[in-house]
């Protein structure tokens, strides 16, 4: 089963309007208290940092510990649905920033940051090469001189050297006592650097069972291609880390992330 044309697309859109309120409880997990004390090292490090953007903030989950932590943070994101979740919870955390809509390839935010966060597999998304040229020259427009660009990507080195294509995602109870199932069907096209997720997700509650299919394109970055893009757009890779963790050492083999860290030159 595939979709094609516009209906990939919409079929994207609408998992994402339907499970922007359980996002977080479905993927984020645990990363979002491993990801501030590495970012918040890495800021020490490599700083001064203050003024962040993260063009793909979602719910903004990973962002609230560094506002949290004294940083300034802007956050855009192309899902109303997941910038709706993100309000609430600033609400909630009695926390307010700079939330809006775009698309991380046509940024115009008329100002630079200390540092840019793209997170959770969003430029793997960019699945033309085109594309992802044209989220990093809006990048380098948005950082100062030496500013930090940290990109998360999925190593799909390891997931092709040993590869995941069907396995079950997401099995997960809701306390109203929805159960939701997420099982993944992928595979790849190598002579495109393609990687095709599709998602069959189900939700049981009080004995009525919905189902849905998503399919999205990821583009396939190995580090040495990366790091040829990043140099090209006008960065300085200079870390590789193999997840948002701490002391989480980069293995094309082995590792489940491709952190780069780059600079602005």
């Amino acid at each position: 089963m595939r979709f094609w044309g516009s209906d990939r697309g919409a079929a994207h859109g609408r998992w994402y309007r339907t499970f922007a309120v359980r996002y977080d409880a479905l993927y984020v997990g645990r990363r979002a208290k491993e990801a501030y004390p590495f970012l918040h090292d890495l800021f020490r490090r490599r700083g001064p940092v203050a003024d962040v953007l993260d063009v793909a903030c979602g719910t903004f989950a990973l962002d609230l510990p560094l506002l949290g932590g004294g940083y300034r943070v802007v956050g855009r994101d192309l899902s109303a649905a997941m910038l709706r979740v993100a309000r609430d919870r600033l609400v909630r955390a009695r926390r307010t920033a700079d939330l809006g809509r775009a698309d991380m390839r046509d940024l115009d935010l008329g100002r630079t940051f200390d540092a840019i966060l793209c997170l959770g597999t969003a430029f793997n998304y960019l699945a033309s090469r085109d594309g992802a040229k044209r989220a990093l020259r809006g990048f380098r427009q948005h950082l100062r001189p030496g500013g930090l660009l940290v990109l998360d990507l999925t190593n799909f080195a390891a997931w092709i050297r040993h590869p995941q294509n069907a396995r079950a995602d997401v099995d997960h109870r809701v306390p109203d006592g929805t159960r939701i199932a997420v099982f993944g069907f992928n595979d790849q096209d190598l002579a495109r650097d393609i990687h095709l997720a599709r998602f069959l997700t189900v939700a049981e509650r009080h004995g009525r069972i919905d189902v849905w299919f998503d399919e999205a394109p990821l583009r396939i970055w190995k580090k040495d291609d990366i790091r040829a893009l990043l140099t090209d757009a006008g960065f300085a890779p200079s870390e590789w880390w193999g997840d948002l963790r701490l002391g989480s050492r980069y293995s094309p083999s082995r590792s489940p992330r491709l952190v780069s860290v780059s600079v602005r030159t």
